[in-house]
């Protein structure tokens, strides 16, 4: 019997130990944002890949606001022109659509990519534009990848303001 107690006597005080040395080991001071945070994009970087996650930022645009015109650019290297779709609507929403080909000509198995970046597929970018363009000003320009859209601005509107007397 007194062997039993000595046993787990000696056991805790080596559990005790050993827990402590964790202790100090981590970073006590670590937040839990910090931890989910580095989480999340451990997750993101390892599991997830340009194709799996493929268009939510493509294509990367410009847009400046000007004094008489808003100018609009589209990143859209590798992409025929005849693969982009342009429209407007009456409600100033415009939407490009298109479709980026990518054609694999060698086939390697032992040429497995190890990071992919490049977004070939179909892709969708809608933009509101403000309610003082003049949509029939709507100008294009597709020069070495890169699509340029400026549309002229009319002068807003100023509300009429009417002064109601206080009785």
């Amino acid at each position: 019997m007194k062997r039993i107690i000595q046993t787990l006597a000696f056991s805790s005080i080596v559990a005790s130990v050993t827990f402590a040395g964790t202790v100090f080991i981590n970073d006590p001071y670590e937040d839990e944002f910090t931890k989910m945070g580095k989480y999340m994009n451990s997750l993101v970087e390892s599991h997830m890949n340009a194709s799996a996650i493929g268009n939510y930022n493509y294509p990367r645009t410009n847009v400046q606001d000007k004094k008489d015109q808003i100018v609009i650019e589209f990143d859209l290297a590798g992409v025929d022109k005849k693969d982009i779709q342009l429209t407007i609507d009456d409600q100033n929403i415009l939407k490009l659509s298109g479709k980026k080909e990518h054609q694999i000509e060698e086939k390697n198995e032992n040429g497995k990519y190890i990071r992919r970046e490049i977004y070939y597929g179909s892709f969708q970018k809608s933009i509101q534009l403000p309610d003082n363009i003049v949509q029939s000003s709507l100008k294009t320009n597709y020069e070495n990848g890169i699509l340029t859209i400026t549309i002229d601005k009319k002068a807003l509107k100023k509300p009429k303001v009417k002064t109601i007397p206080i009785n």
